[in-house]
């Protein structure tokens, strides 16, 4: 068994390898599609997927120059939540994208151990004294605690590549890493974000841990184990689960969002890329 050929890595599909390498080999070296219900009852899921898309649509076309009262106005009909959010960014929206360069839905992209590691931001705001934020809009109805956060590959992976590959956008060299910070900002919590700041030590690392978690795919994928995980908490949510004989009903929707912070990660799961990342 072999990586595929052009095979790219992310945030989502190394969380996958270290939430459950067997997910990662059915997700990215099978590549199966397997359309099971990832959580109960569908018609929620569905619906929170598709307020978080029609959020991040809103805040894009705002982010490249619609005006804010035409984008409110075409809310009318819509319903009350994503206007509650809609709202929420309008008055709490980051200070520091105020007079910034911003490029929303960037992707960017970076060689690490022979392969290519991708970012897409949600927004990148390049500010005039020449620092660099990244922010990323999460439209969870509950805002994890900091250290979950912390914990999350995209933490790692966004300002690593920003760092990497980021030249163009500051003046033909890489930004420096204490130039960098990462944002997640909450319509459940606008007045919350949490802020994580970049340094040279985060980036050395980061980079360490990345290429050994893509030496560790590489083998796996060279000898052919990719094991399930032993904690099978998140494989209700998982669309594979009746592949690997862990059940055929999909968990509740409420315990999803509970476990969200220790046992699901919201930002790499299907569910989540839905809403947030598809877009």
């Amino acid at each position: 068994m072999s990586l595929p050929e052009g095979i790219q890595f992310s945030q989502s599909s190394l969380f996958d390898f270290t939430a459950c390498p067997r997910r990662f080999e059915l997700r990215y070296v099978r590549q199966l599609e397997w359309p099971a219900v990832q959580s109960e009852p569908v018609q929620e899921a569905e619906r929170l997927a598709r307020l978080g898309s029609d959020f991040h649509r809103l805040v894009h076309q705002h982010l490249i120059g619609l005006d804010e009262e035409t984008l409110t106005a075409s809310l009318t009909e819509s319903e009350p939540e994503l206007r509650q959010w809609w709202q929420s960014y309008l008055a709490h929206r980051p200070p520091a994208l105020a007079g910034a360069d911003l490029y929303p839905e960037l992707t960017l992209s970076t060689p690490l151990r022979g392969y290519r590691l991708l970012a897409r931001f949600d927004l990148l705001a390049v500010q005039p004294a020449g620092t660099f934020l990244i922010v990323d809009w999460k439209t969870t109805r509950r805002k994890p605690r900091r250290e979950a956060l912390a914990r999350r590959l995209q933490t790692r992976v966004y300002p690593y590549v920003l760092a990497r590959a980021g030249a163009a956008y500051n003046r033909g060299q890489p930004p420096h890493p204490d130039s960098i910070s990462m944002q997640y900002w909450y319509p459940a919590a606008p007045d919350q974000p949490e802020t994580f700041e970049y340094s040279p030590q985060f980036l050395q690392r980061d980079e360490e841990y990345l290429s050994d978690l893509i030496e560790q795919i590489k083998q796996a994928a060279a000898v052919g184990a990719f094991p399930l995980v032993d904690d099978d908490r998140a494989c209700a949510y998982c669309r594979y689960r009746s592949l690997c004989d862990r059940g055929q009903t999909a968990g509740p929707l409420a315990q999803f969002e509970d476990d969200a912070e220790d046992t699901l990660d919201l930002a790499a799961l299907d569910w989540e890329q839905v809403a947030e990342i598809q877009f």
